[in-house]
């Protein structure tokens, strides 16, 4: 308090101007109105400027929320459709239980950390073990496959995208159905490679790459890419195509985890054949 008092005596003339400037402004923009016009015109502007900041900020906030829960309905619709298709194939009487009818659900997550343009790539989304992740879990986005996920911790978890060169996925052409593994070999990060399609096998520049279902990690028909060019390997037999993925790593944001509601199952019959 004795500060305070000491600092209140020491600004005394500055108080002093302070309240007499105001007063004077006051008085004569009370009294005459011109300057009446002036100071309510320069009020609504500065009231106005902070009111679209303070909406805009609101908007922004806003926005966020609305995307969360917009990612969190695409999760339930894909888990729709995919449980619809299954229906299809096996027949809708055929499905009775539920985890069967739902063989994928998505988890949304969101991007904070990731790098496009080195050897060894990394994707890190704000999800982990306390959202049901783990490793050995496949990750996409609206556009096609993202990578999969090789460690998580408590709440986040580090994804090991297409862009890397440890990562190999099997992939077919929608059109025809030949396979092979899709790589990358580590130049842009907007292509990879798949290789060991038979050289007998109708390609063209544009067909759509996607996921074969060989694998407990991604569902079928997820998208990968599309053909840009093809060159037979050194055996002369099989192709090497060039595959511009769909996925566009240097703005990568919004991602679904895909968890495998029948994975543990099915890696145990994989076991028990090797």
């Amino acid at each position: 308090m004795r500060y305070f008092l000491l600092l209140l005596n020491r600004s005394r003339v500055l108080i002093l101007f302070l309240v007499l400037e105001v007063i004077a402004l006051t008085w004569i923009s009370s009294s005459r109105s011109y300057p009446r016009a002036a100071v309510k015109s320069k009020t609504a502007e500065i009231s106005g400027r902070f009111n679209t900041w303070g909406q805009e900020w609101r908007n922004f906030l806003n926005l966020r929320i609305e995307n969360e829960h917009l990612a969190k309905e695409n999760a339930q619709l894909r888990a729709l459709i995919d449980a619809s298709i299954l229906a299809q194939n096996y027949g809708a009487d055929t499905i009775r239980d539920s985890v069967i009818g739902q063989h994928y659900t998505y988890i949304p997550a969101q991007v904070v950390n990731s790098s496009f343009l080195k050897v060894n790539n990394y994707i890190l989304i704000d999800k982990g073990a306390r959202s049901g992740l783990r490793s050995n879990m496949g990750v996409i986005n609206n556009k096609g496959i993202v990578g999969v996920i090789t460690s998580v911790s408590e709440n986040f978890a580090r994804v090991l995208p297409l862009i890397h060169p440890n990562i190999s996925l099997s992939a077919a052409l929608k059109n025809n159905g030949f396979y092979g593994p899709l790589k990358w070999d580590g130049k842009s990060y907007r292509q990879a490679q798949l290789y060991d399609i038979p050289r007998y096998a109708e390609v063209s520049q544009g067909d759509t790459i996607i996921t074969d279902g060989r694998s407990n990690i991604f569902p079928p028909n997820i998208q990968i890419g599309t053909v840009i060019s093809g060159s037979l390997q050194a055996d002369q037999n099989f192709y090497r195509l060039e595959v511009e993925l769909s996925t566009d790593f240097a703005k990568i944001d919004n991602v679904y985890v895909v968890k495998n509601l029948l994975s543990e199952e099915a890696d145990s019959l994989m076991q028990e054949q090797e």
